[in-house]
């Protein structure tokens, strides 16, 4: 297994034609991790509501997806929970089973004072159709973005409003000196 991952600081504005130029050249559909609904996927993530909104001040746990090549199908998995109060069924695709994909945790602007990277990475890069989505979603990251800081892409956008917001590479709560610095 070998694995791999980029991260990207992108505005809404930026993830929209991201995600539209991926979504152009590559057959993909996309799952969340997580359904109350059972297995659903859909084909437009860049008319997702809240595109480029971090709801947390946090790198991790704002909105993950799932991209699978067209022609790959996703497996489900269905799991029981409870608290002190209620419980239910909730679904899964983070299933063993579903390797040929590239994970998508978005992220953007938080309270318009922060930044937060989304994160590509992929635990199956070995898997061609894994490594074709990968390197193609890289590519049109790269090709998109205006510069480069420590290995993390940096979208027009973003890069535009570096002023504006701190670059936050972990936590809102984190001190300054953890950010990424975009001169």
């Amino acid at each position: 297994m070998k694995v791999r991952r980029f991260r990207f600081y992108a505005k809404r504005e930026d993830l929209q034609a991201i995600l539209e130029e991926f979504q152009s050249k590559f057959d993909v559909y996309y799952v969340p991790t997580y359904s109350d609904e059972g297995p659903v996927f859909f084909k437009d993530a860049a008319g997702l509501p809240d595109l480029g909104t971090n709801f947390f001040g946090s790198h991790q746990g704002n909105k993950q997806i799932l991209a699978f090549s067209g022609t790959t199908a996703c497996s489900w998995k269905e799991y029981r929970w409870s608290d002190h109060e209620k419980g239910g069924i909730r679904y899964t695709s983070l299933c063993d089973e579903n390797i040929e994909r590239i994970d998508i945790d978005l992220n953007g602007v938080y309270q318009e004072t922060a930044i937060f990277p989304t994160e590509t990475a992929t635990m199956h890069y070995d898997n061609a159709a894994a490594k074709k989505l990968f390197d193609g979603l890289k590519k049109i990251v790269g090709r998109q973005s205006v510069k480069t800081v420590n290995g993390c892409f940096i979208c027009k956008g973003a890069y535009e409003d570096k002023e504006t917001y701190r670059f936050c590479t972990i936590n809102i709560k984190s001190p300054e000196e953890y950010d990424l610095k975009v001169e």
